[in-house]
């Protein structure tokens, strides 16, 4: 059996951030809170998973969001540079934010093959704070699952938000 190659970088997008009124009605704007400069979301590394063959039964890439450990499931291990996902928040300094990551990603090969990120988790703290300077930088990673024998360059969006609490 001839295992095909699957390189699998993910790029990133940062879901637009809009203040939002949950309690007005249509038309009502929100009343203005204590946060005056908007939050923004940089992301300053797209996770890559790096390289494995797939054997015809499928299998998984995990990348810890922590130690940025790579682990192969199912899979032969062909190396190549993993890299966790790393984005920078900007905005009010010591605001508390909360970040939200989709629970899971379909993700689309040129020759229409599909896998699933899943797992995404961050770094962050419980109760993340951006710094007096109005920063935050976390990282973050996930597990790729590629089913059967679905094979190539898998990529796709990751939705990232960030809103103020």
């Amino acid at each position: 059996m001839v295992a095909r190659v699957l390189v699998l970088p993910l790029l990133l997008v940062a879901a637009p951030l809009a203040g939002q009124c949950r309690l007005c009605t249509p038309g009502e704007a929100a009343a203005p809170t204590r946060q005056q400069r908007p939050l923004n979301i940089d992301v300053t590394a797209s996770l890559d998973l790096g390289r494995a063959a797939v054997g015809g039964s499928g299998g998984s890439i995990a990348l810890d969001e922590r130690t940025g450990a790579r682990r192969v499931d199912g899979l032969a291990d062909l190396g190549g540079f993993a890299i966790k996902g790393q984005v920078r928040l900007t905005g009010e300094p010591g605001a508390r934010v909360r970040v939200t990551l989709p629970s899971s990603v379909k993700l689309r090969a040129p020759d229409g093959a599909t896998a699933e990120a899943v797992d995404l988790k961050t770094d962050l703290s419980p109760v993340p704070v951006l710094d007096s300077s109005g920063q935050l930088t976390f990282a973050f990673g996930g597990r790729l699952v590629v089913s059967g024998n679905a094979s190539g360059d898998f990529r796709g969006r990751i939705p990232i938000s960030a809103d103020y609490e």
